[in-house]
C-alpha cells in the first residue's frame, strides 16, 4: 500500500513538473510585439502623396515593410500621415531591442529624424526640407443642444425658468409672496397695486371696496325698513279714521 502511494506521488510530481515546463516554454516562445512608428509627413516641395511605401530600418537591416502613407483631415486641414511596424529581435533576429535606433524610409527617401525602438506606439513627425512638422488634426464631437430647464428644475437650481413663479419684490406690501397671473395662470411675477393687500398709491385698496359694499347694503336695508315702517303707520292711521261704529 505504501509503495503504491509513493508511486502515485511520484507520477503527480512528474506531471506537475512537465506542465510547468510546458507553460514556461510556451511563454518563452511568444515573441515581443513590434514598435509601431507613426506621425505626419511634411515636405518643403509640396504635399506628400498617399499610398507611398514606408519601411523601418535598424542599422542596415530592414525590419518593417508593411507601412504606407495616407491623408487625414479635410480641406486646408488635410495632412499626410504614415505608419510602419518595426519588428522585434524575437520576431526577426537582428531587429528591434530596447534603445536601438530606428530609421524611417518614405518612398525612396530616408528621413533625417530617427527614434529609439520600444514596444508599442511611437510618434515621430517627419519633415523634408526647411519646414515645420504639420500637426495631426484632432476631431472633436459636434456640440449638442442644451435642454432648457422646466419650472421644477429651475426651482431646484434656484434660477427662474419657463413657468417659474415670481414673487412680490422687497419694499412692497406682501413682499416675498407669489402674485396673481395676468395670463390665466395661478401666479405671475407682475405686481399690481389692485392685487396687493393695501394701497400703494396706484389703485384703490381692497378694504375700501369692502366698506363701500357694506355701506351700500346697509343703506338699501335701511331704506327698505323705513319704507315698511311708514307703510304700517299709514295703514294704522287709516284704520283709526274708519270706525264702523261712528
Amino acid at each position: 500500500m505504501t509503495s503504491r502511494t509513493s508511486r502515485w506521488r511520484w507520477f503527480a510530481a512528474l506531471a506537475t513538473a512537465g506542465l510547468a515546463l510546458g507553460v514556461s516554454t510556451a511563454v518563452a516562445q511568444i515573441p515581443s510585439p513590434p514598435a509601431t512608428v507613426f506621425g505626419s509627413v511634411t515636405d518643403e516641395a509640396g504635399t506628400v502623396a498617399e499610398n507611398l511605401p514606408v519601411q523601418g530600418y535598424i542599422g542596415g537591416k530592414l525590419c518593417g515593410t508593411r507601412g504606407f502613407t495616407q491623408f487625414t483631415g479635410e480641406g486646408s486641414s488635410r495632412v499626410t500621415v504614415y505608419f510602419v511596424d518595426v519588428l522585434s529581435a524575437e520576431q526577426t533576429p537582428g531587429c528591434g531591442v530596447d534603445g536601438a535606433e530606428i530609421r524611417v524610409k518614405i518612398g525612396d527617401r530616408f528621413a533625417n529624424q530617427t527614434t529609439k525602438w520600444k514596444r508599442g506606439p511611437i510618434q515621430l513627425d517627419i519633415t523634408f526640407g526647411n519646414v515645420t512638422p504639420a500637426p495631426i488634426p484632432t476631431f472633436t464631437p459636434a456640440p449638442t443642444n442644451t435642454p432648457r430647464p422646466n419650472a421644477s428644475q429651475a426651482a431646484s437650481n434656484g434660477t427662474p425658468g419657463a413657468g417659474a413663479v415670481g414673487t412680490i419684490p422687497a419694499g412692497s406690501p406682501g413682499a416675498g409672496s407669489p402674485v396673481a397671473s395676468l395670463k390665466g395662470g395661478v401666479t405671475s411675477s407682475t405686481v399690481s397695486g389692485r392685487q396687493s393687500g393695501g394701497s400703494d398709491g396706484g389703485g384703490f385698496p381692497i378694504w375700501g371696496g369692502v366698506l363701500l359694499v357694506l355701506a351700500g347694503v346697509a343703506a338699501v336695508g335701511g331704506g327698505v325698513g323705513y319704507a315698511m315702517s311708514r307703510s304700517r303707520r299709514e295703514r294704522a292711521r287709516a284704520a283709526d279714521q274708519f270706525d264702523p261704529l261712528d
